[in-house]
């Protein structure tokens, strides 16, 4: 049964004209919700030969300047790949090693084609599901500028290693253990190596939760350039997408409307919606709307964030919350 707005005057959140500030700062790492994700810059070198076999297949090696998976793939979802770890002894398993990279300068290509010369291992210039390793460049900071691939890698528990495991493996002549120089986070936790151990069933996934948490996209978000890569993101995290409202019910623990700002046109579908929406949605779905950022932060920190004021378009109070019959746990609300 639906309900109507006027029966719950009471929980109509306050309305922040501050949500329409143009960045969300994630972490030390600035995503304007107008834009993409940064697209690794990387996408460009489409003339580097890393083949470094003869006889190695060249339809292998992905030179398209394409970073984001075709809509077919979407569709099908997250492919079978080869499973490769065994650190102490890759040399019958050469064959099966996929490497790509991001972030990386120029100057520094060298290093990667020598690796792949080196022990003769495969590689893509673009992403590519059969990517097992994927290196990375650390900033002096610690952490990684954030990337598509970088989102990919975690999504699929690929090897994420600093450059530094390319050039100690080519000093010593021996493919190194991965382990030892994955980075050690993107925001404050060591997202790469636990998305590693759930890969190789050391654990479970810290992304269970994602399967009590149904997804809606909101318009605006079809006009972010990464629209494709959302979606097959959040269906290889495990969320239920849905484009239909009516399909938020009590047995999702978490219902959300992702929403995104979108400058760049004048299409009343890329506007971010106002608060008679969103408290309709409430009343009507027990839907809580939210910026794009929160559901990207989820993924790269690789676990459950809390839902901070900063992620919420219409900021919320405990009674909303409790109308919603979500846990109260999950939200910040603004201090009295």
């Amino acid at each position: 049964m639906n309900h109507s707005t006027a029966n719950v005057p009471d929980i109509i959140a306050e309305w922040d004209t501050d949500s329409d500030s143009e960045t969300i700062i994630l972490s030390d790492l600035q995503i304007e919700s107008s834009t993409f994700i940064s697209s690794d810059l990387d996408f460009q070198h489409q003339d580097l030969n890393m083949n470094g076999d003869d006889n190695y297949d060249q339809s292998a090696t992905d030179t398209s300047n394409s970073d984001s998976e075709s809509e077919d793939d979407v569709v099908q979802g997250t492919i079978d790949r080869c499973c490769v770890s065994n650190p102490w002894n890759h040399s019958v398993k050469n064959k099966h090693i996929v490497v790509t990279y991001t972030n990386i300068e120029n100057d520094e290509l060298e290093v990667i084609q020598e690796l792949v010369d080196t022990f003769k291992l495969n590689a893509h210039v673009g992403w590519s599901d059969s990517v097992t390793h994927l290196i990375v460049k650390i900033l002096p900071n610690g952490k990684c500028v954030r990337t598509r691939k970088i989102m990919n890698a975690l999504l699929l528990n690929c090897f994420i290693v600093s450059l530094e495991w390319a050039k100690d493996c080519i000093t010593s002549k021996t493919l190194l253990p991965e382990v030892d120089y994955i980075p050690p986070d993107y925001s404050g936790e060591p997202s790469p190596l636990v998305s590693w151990r759930v890969g190789r069933g050391i654990i479970d996934s810290p992304m269970e939760w994602t399967r009590n948490c149904i997804l809606y996209l909101h318009s605006s978000i079809e006009f972010n350039e990464s629209y494709m890569d959302i979606k097959l993101w959040a269906q290889r995290a495990g969320f239920v997408l849905t484009n239909d409202l009516g399909e938020f019910n009590d047995d999702y623990k978490l219902r959300i409307i992702l929403a995104d700002k979108n400058s760049t046109t004048n299409d009343v579908r890329a506007k971010l919606p106002n608060k008679t929406e969103i408290t309709s949605w409430i009343c009507d779905y027990k839907a809580v709307t939210l910026f794009l950022d929160w559901f990207l932060e989820c993924l790269f920190q690789y676990k459950f964030v809390e839902i901070s004021r900063d992620y919420q378009i219409m900021k919320l109070n405990s009674n909303m919350v409790e109308f919603t019959n979500m846990e109260e746990s999950l939200f910040e609300f603004e201090i009295c």
